[in-house]
C-alpha cells in the first residue's frame, strides 16, 4: 500500500493483525485505517480495559463491530428474516439461500 492509503476492515477484526497495522501507521507506510473491530474483540474478553495501542493513534478509527447498526438496518434484517421464513414455511424457494438444496435432497458426505 502507498503511504497515502487508509485500510478500511468491515470483516472480521483478525483479517489485520494489530501489532503490524499499529506499526504501519506509527511508522508512516499507510495514512490511517478504518476498522470494524480490532484483533480480539473486546466484548469477549472478561475484564476488558482499553489499553490496545491502535486507540492512542490518531489516524484510527475504531467502531465496535457494530458499524451496521442503525434502527433501520435491525428492522430491515428482522423483516427479511420473518419473511423468508414464511416463504419457505409456505413452500416457496428461499430469496436468499446459503445453499442450493433441493426440497428432500440430501447434502453430500464428503469426498
Amino acid at each position: 500500500m502507498k503511504p497515502t492509503a487508509v485500510l478500511v476492515n468491515t470483516a472480521r477484526g483478525p483479517i489485520v493483525e494489530d501489532a503490524a497495522i499499529h506499526q504501519a501507521l506509527a511508522e508512516g507506510w499507510i495514512a490511517g485505517a478504518a476498522l470494524d473491530d480490532i484483533e480480539e474483540e473486546p466484548s469477549k474478553q472478561r475484564g476488558w480495559r482499553p489499553t490496545n495501542p491502535l486507540f492512542q493513534l490518531p489516524n484510527v478509527i475504531v467502531t465496535p463491530h457494530a458499524a451496521y447498526y442503525s434502527e433501520e438496518a435491525v428492522r430491515t434484517v428482522r423483516t427479511i428474516a420473518a419473511e423468508e421464513a414464511v416463504r419457505v414455511l409456505t413452500g416457496r424457494p428461499a430469496r436468499f439461500p446459503v445453499n442450493e438444496l433441493k426440497v428432500g435432497s440430501r447434502p453430500s458426505r464428503g469426498g
